[in-house]
């Protein structure tokens, strides 16, 4: 049996998918609503230009850190010294879901957004910049990966993030 939240993303997948994705046969006047303004909004909002340079900086960066993982581990490498560029390439959301997730921050206009595993700061960057008066609480174990999340964050000059 699925968690509710493996369904829900289960369901995006299929709904991403699927040739229904106009939103007509959408009796739900929720998920019309959210169907037209978040799943089929394809603005290129300036927060994505941003983040996603960011993103690339990341993805050519061979320093080293030094990894302690508390979480289900890699399943990419088992050392305990990673690349960033190698995190950035196996751990980070993609775009398509990042700005999704941006788009759904957006639309909601949480108060209080909280995100388990900061890695190195996209997908909480794009949480931050869809809501920019929400408070973002962001959980990373990692001390050194924390640390290169923080130096994000203060290029992007965010400052509604609250890393522990």
């Amino acid at each position: 049996m699925y968690s509710s939240s493996v369904l829900i993303f289960k369901y995006l997948g299929y709904y991403i998918n699927s040739s229904n994705s106009q939103g007509h046969g959408i009796h739900s006047p929720f998920l019309f609503n959210f169907i037209k303004k978040v799943l089929n909004d394809s603005t290129d909002y300036p927060a994505y230009e941003k983040v996603e340079a960011e993103r690339a900086l990341l993805l050519r960066d061979k320093s080293l850190l030094t990894i302690t993982d508390f979480g289900a581990g890699s399943g990419h490498s088992r050392k305990n010294t990673r690349k960033v560029n190698n995190i950035a390439r196996h751990a980070l959301k993609t775009k398509k879901y990042a700005t999704l997730l941006f788009r759904m921050g957006a639309y909601f206009k949480p108060g209080t957004i909280i995100e388990l595993g900061t890695s190195l700061g996209i997908t909480t960057a794009y949480l931050a910049l869809s809501q920019p008066l929400a408070r973002v609480l962001t959980f990373e174990g990692a001390d050194e990966i924390a640390a290169r999340a923080k130096v994000l964050f203060d290029r992007l000059a965010i400052n509604n993030i609250s890393l522990v």
